[in-house]
């Protein structure tokens, strides 16, 4: 019996390894797997080469389909070259296109011998992944962070000639509908730039886009002009593993205060061939939002149409006046600028009167944004308005229209004022804002308007990561969102706790405090006196309390990088020279790591390396969600990690379980206890979904109507809802409370207190929070930290194997039990993908698939092994 069960899992082992969607094509052009489809590259070729420059400037030349035109190091019939310090080294000399699981890259091959290099891989390497990307950028090419003394090296080329095709109707770059008569409009196409995953809960995914078809890439294969479609990482049959379940669509609809999209499919729906799938992703506004990702609701009764919730705050039509949101969601907020007294400037003889989002006052009408006056006459050049907007660039302006006539035509005086970015360094000079004219011509005035206030994130904040989520290793996988944006504070500085070790404390006096910001410089304090734009400032503390001999340590100018799959880093360069080499500047080294006991966590110095300052940064932002047991007999939501527990009945906004809420001049009485909840924690908005169905006449014919429950951490008891017509039924109800805070170790925002993170919020309440949450052995903190006292598995194993009275059957069952073990993985060892799989059988995941954006251009460089340790053995992994 042992023998057939061993034989039948080597056989099913190597079955899957010939299954496997991994090839090599010797010229530029490859025919993938699934539709047939050629991919052909040699429309990136270049006549001289592609330039890509680090944040070091090394400097890497290469070439794709050919050799570079010139020599390297002296070499001619190069194709890829290092330029670094005034030397020279070919990173290869031809190169070969790969193709796997939907990843396409080149390898460059044949490099020069790498002083660094190990006995697998002696020489340098380049690697070039090929990422679709329907926009063309004006930046296609990314260099992914190195080590100093690497061998290999990564470049993310993003361009559509790695995208299927796109249908006709879907060549749109506007993505809008006006919401009223005004010009006011929703505009959905920044979220198009990604792929969105979420799962459907039963071990399939969705893969999602918005506005434009999925991005073609490393398991996300989608049929051609698919906006939405359903992986199924199980399925054997490669026609069946990826199914449309919606096609492109770009043109939002805004019905009875509703925004959605709704996406057809041409696949005819499995449960009822008389129908084809279709999705429809309904748009939420939340103003708060940081890191927007849809979640799947479920089907509807015809089991052809399925539900997503999208909030985001792209859905907000109230947005505060001469305020925008960019990509990432930050707050861009210019109204400080509206109380300014209108300016006025010179050119040409000419006045000009301009102001920002109101009137420019006299002499200008009533509704003018801007005017000139002219011996003693007085010209409209725009009407005022404060609907702040980005160009291609991710720049902000103001477009004031309907001036006077201009050139005798038809055509009207317009003012365009673009906002840029002012610092210290691009002032020059103590005034907070500076004007100045660019053109005046062409019917319209262009105006730069220098100001603080037009300062964004100057670096990403997210990043990506493969992490292959299935049990047995079959190709689950797909890129995660790092995405620590949540942990950016525009209000606040935080202050780091010293715990450096005890050879180290004499570096630093007692009397010294450090202020760091994420992603951004510091925000600017009375006295905190460092170098503007710094992003951590060494001070030390007077007798009085006030910052003195600061001294930077560094600015944010790297975006941010994964180390591994529950880990990532920031770096700030540049700072203050060093005490100990003044031919250096000091630098921080910020290391985030999961630990969902953190909440949002504080950041540690923990060691200094010579000119490097080291912080570490516990916290669960970056933890992917958790899916909780639920009991209907207690309505108890349970964290069987953590050991925390939620009981609905004693929330302060349910009575026993039930929760009343106002539907067509009724009352529907929505019961969260029952069978087939399914509770996710969300630990990036901090929140905690709970899905469910709910009876409700009229909702097709079983009357069933599909509930998304967001419990939010908040300072305050709220709640909101919104209900869909009739024909979809569904239901989201959102309910901030502080209750639920202790549940995600999170700590309560204290009232009044503004934050950047969307569960707080500066509006009052009197309402008294039930804190529901209860730790098993655990105590919290000052810092709000949860900390557990933990008897492992192993000690329990350890000492049911040393109890004397283990019977003679038991230990024979272990004996045989080795035995069988030691002989698989002998089978195993032969077999570098069988090895892997059998790392991964052992690797402890509780965690479901995070909801996050995750893009099909890869980051070659994060496929690592847990311990995150990247050495040049890797290489095999990476790609």
């Amino acid at each position: 019996m042992l023998v057939i069960l061993l034989a039948f899992i080597c056989s099913a082992t190597a079955g899957d390894d010939a299954n496997q969607l991994d090839f090599t094509s010797s010229d530029c052009t490859l025919t993938e797997p699934v539709y047939g489809n050629k991919f052909d590259f040699s429309k990136l070729h270049s006549d001289l080469a592609h330039v890509v420059r680090s944040v070091s400037n090394d400097i890497f030349e290469f070439n794709v389909c050919s050799n570079l035109t010139f020599q390297c190091n002296n070499e001619s019939n190069v194709a890829a070259c290092l330029k670094r310090q005034g030397k020279e080294y070919v990173l290869g000399r031809k190169h070969e296109l790969h193709y796997h699981n939907g990843k396409m890259y080149l390898k460059y091959l044949n490099g020069a011998k790498c002083e660094n290099g190990t006995k697998d891989h002696p020489n340098y390497q380049l690697h070039v992944i090929l990422n679709c990307d329907y926009t063309l950028d004006n930046n296609p090419l990314q260099i992914t962070s190195f080590a100093e003394d690497t061998c290999s090296f990564y470049i993310n080329y993003d361009t559509p000639v790695a995208c299927l095709s796109i249908p006709d109707d879907a060549q749109s770059n506007s993505c809008s509908v006006p919401y009223t008569n005004t010009g006011n409009t929703f505009d959905l196409m920044e979220l198009s730039d990604v792929n969105y995953r979420t799962t459907d809960r039963q071990g399939n995914f969705f893969i999602i886009n918005v506005c434009k078809p999925v991005l073609y890439g490393e398991n996300t294969m989608c049929p051609a002009g698919s906006s939405i479609c359903l992986f199924s990482p199980k399925e054997t049959d490669l026609k069946k593993r990826f199914i449309n379940f919606g096609n492109v669509q770009t043109q939002p609809v805004y019905k009875n205060e509703q925004l959605l999209l709704i996406h057809n499919s041409s696949t005819p729906c499995a449960g009822n061939p008389k129908l084809n799938y279709s999705s429809i992703v309904n748009f939420h506004c939340d103003k708060n939002v940081l890191n927007a990702h849809p979640e799947y609701v479920g089907p509807e009764q015809d089991g052809c149409t399925h539900q997503f919730n999208f909030i985001t705050p792209l859905a907000c039509k109230n947005l505060k006046p001469c305020t925008a949101r960019t990509t990432s969601n930050e707050l861009l907020d210019l109204s400080a600028l509206s109380n300014r007294a209108p300016h006025k400037l010179s050119k040409d003889g000419k006045t000009y009167n301009v102001a920002v989002c109101t009137g420019a006052g006299s002499p200008c009408l009533a509704n003018g944004g801007a005017c000139y006056e002219e011996n003693g006459v007085s010209y409209g050049l725009g009407n005022f308005n404060a609907n702040l907007r980005f160009n291609q660039s991710g720049s902000p302006y103001l477009l004031y229209e309907d001036g006077v006539k201009c050139d005798n035509g038809n055509r009207r005086w317009s003012t365009k004022i673009e906002f840029v970015c002012a610092s210290n360094a691009t002032m020059g000079s103590s005034d907070a804002d500076a004007l100045h004219i660019i053109e005046d011509s062409n019917c319209q005035l262009l105006i730069q308007y220098w100001t603080p206030l037009a300062c964004l994130e100057q670096i990403r904040c997210t990043e990506k990561i493969y992490v292959d989520n299935s049990e047995d290793g079959t190709g689950g996988g797909g890129y995660e969102l790092f995405d620590i944006t949540p942990l950016i504070n525009n209000y606040e500085n935080y202050e780091a706790r010293v715990a450096l070790p005890d050879n180290q404390q004499q570096q630093v006096a007692k009397n010294t405090k450090f202020f760091l910001n994420v992603c951004r410089p510091l925000v600017p304090k009375y006295q905190l006196g460092c170098a503007g734009g710094s992003a951590v400032c060494m001070a030390k503390m007077s007798a009085a309390g006030s910052p003195e001999e600061e001294v930077s340590l560094g600015f944010p100018l790297i975006s941010l990088a994964a180390i591994n799959r529950t880990t990532v880093e920031l770096l700030y360069l540049h700072g203050d020279p060093c005490p100990t080499d003044r031919a250096m500047n000091l630098s921080t080294t910020i290391r985030f790591r999961c630990n969902m006991r953190s909440g949002r966590g504080q950041p540690v110095l923990s060691s200094i390396d010579e000119c490097n300052y080291h912080f570490d940064w516990d916290t669960s932002v970056i933890c992917p969600p958790h899916e909780c047991s639920f009991s209907q007999d207690t309505c108890e939501m349970v964290h069987d990690d953590l050991g925390m527990r939620y009981n609905f009945k004693n929330a302060s906004f349910t009575k026993e379980g039930k929760i009343a809420i106002d539907h067509k001049s009724s009352k529907l009485e929505l019961n969260v206890c029952g069978q087939h909840r399914k509770a996710m924690t969300d630990y990036s908005q901090d929140l905690v979904n709970l899905f469910f169905t709910h009876d409700l006449h009229g909702c097709g014919k079983e009357g069933k109507m599909n509930v998304h429950m967001r419990v939010i951490c908040s300072n305050e008891t709220e709640s909101s809802f919104s209900i869909t017509n009739d024909t979809q039924c569904s239901l989201l109800y959102v309910q901030r409370t502080p209750s639920i805070c202790s549940f995600l170790s999170l700590n309560v925002v204290p009232q009044g207190e503004s934050g950047s993170s969307s569960s707080s919020s500066s509006s009052s309440s009197s309402t008294t929070s039930t804190t529901t949450s209860s730790p098993i052995s655990t105590h919290a903190t000052p810092m709000g930290k949860i900390e557990e006292a933990v008897t492992t598995a192993a000690s329990t194993v350890k000492a049911a194997i040393a109890s004397p009275s283990a019977s003679v059957g038991t230990i024979l069952g272990i004996i045989l039990s080795v035995t069988f073990f030691v002989a698989c993985v002998g089978m195993f060892a032969v077999s570098p993908a069988r090895r892997q799989r059998v790392r991964r059988l052992f690797r402890r995941n509780n965690s479901s698939v995070r909801y996050s954006t995750v893009q099909s251009s890869e980051e070659a460089n994060l496929l690592m092994e847990p311990n995150g340790e990247f050495t040049e053995s890797d290489d095999d992994m990476l790609l």
